[in-house]
């Protein structure tokens, strides 16, 4: 009897002939990723995380704002603008959609006289803008890269010995699924919007200037005794992080592995270092900081 191989992909955990499975940026292009920093997973999955995940992280106002930028951009190569669909011209008050083009320059479109309006018409004026951030992506965004880098780095030991299961729970969360959903599970962690806990405040700050000495988007895997936590910054500015249980015992803990693992994207590239070698340049750049 012949077998035909397969491939375990962690988002649906479920082993796949390789005609059902496509490559997956762990970190989108958009996002600052890179084309090696990928798996292999179920390909219909695939398309619907593209849209529902990635695509309304990129989308984001917030992150767009980073990806001008950084000029992040994606598949389509298209130069990635914030705009700001719900706005007032206050004095005349009139609908606009307004391009941020720059941190200096913008550009406004009249939606009622669809036009482009010139720099006359801008100068002096003010305007009113409002827009709207959905809570749990950046939660099931950072347990979609938790679940991919997870196997990239790890491979078998985290599809054995971790409670990936959790991780596709909030990977799968709706629009408007309460924060309530996280007490029935043990994993645990923050993004970038959530209330932070007294005791983790410091950690969490240890975080942010981790993804900030990155320099460009990350993956930071940290074994403890009985968890693993991943933590993940986009652009430079920290995302999120999960803390997932796991059985470490048999996790590597040496040369690239010593503290941690840290997988780094820029210019679709990656780079990969110990978590040891980030902090050492961290407090490095701290002293340099304190000594100037």
């Amino acid at each position: 009897m012949i077998q035909i191989p397969t491939i375990w992909c962690p988002y649906t955990d479920c082993d796949l002939p390789e005609s059902r499975t496509n490559s997956e940026h762990i970190i989108p292009l958009a996002l600052g990723g890179a084309n090696e920093f990928s798996i292999m997973v179920d390909k219909e999955f695939n398309s619907k995380i593209g849209t529902n995940i990635d695509g309304a992280v990129a989308n984001d106002f917030l992150v767009m704002l980073r990806r001008r930028d950084h000029d992040a951009r994606g598949h389509s190569n298209k130069k990635p603008t914030p705009i700001l669909k719900k706005t007032t011209m206050v004095d005349e008050n009139k609908l606009i959609q307004l391009s941020l083009l720059d941190r200096k320059e913008i550009s406004a479109w009249d939606v009622r006289e669809k036009r482009q309006l010139d720099e006359n018409e801008l100068a002096g004026k003010r305007f009113s803008s409002e827009f709207s951030i959905g809570m749990n992506y950046r939660k099931k965004f950072v347990a979609k890269v938790a679940l991919s880098s997870g196997y990239f780095i790890y491979g078998r030991l985290f599809r054995d010995f971790a409670r990936h299961n959790e991780l596709r729970a909030v990977m799968n969360l709706e629009k408007d699924t309460p924060r309530e959903i996280f007490d029935g599970m043990e994993l645990r962690g923050y993004d970038e919007f959530s209330f932070i806990e007294e005791q983790d405040k410091e950690q969490a700050q240890i975080d942010k200037l981790c993804c900030q000495a990155a320099s460009g988007s990350c993956v930071i895997t940290v074994p403890t005794s009985r968890s693993l936590i991943f933590i993940v910054g986009i652009l430079g500015k920290w995302m999120g992080t999960l803390n997932v249980l796991a059985n470490t015992e048999e996790y590597p803990f040496d040369g690239e592995h010593e503290l941690g693992h840290v997988v780094t994207a820029s210019e679709n590239k990656i780079h990969r270092i110990s978590y040891k070698q980030l902090l050492e340049e961290l407090l490095k750049e701290i002293i340099k900081f304190k000594n100037k």
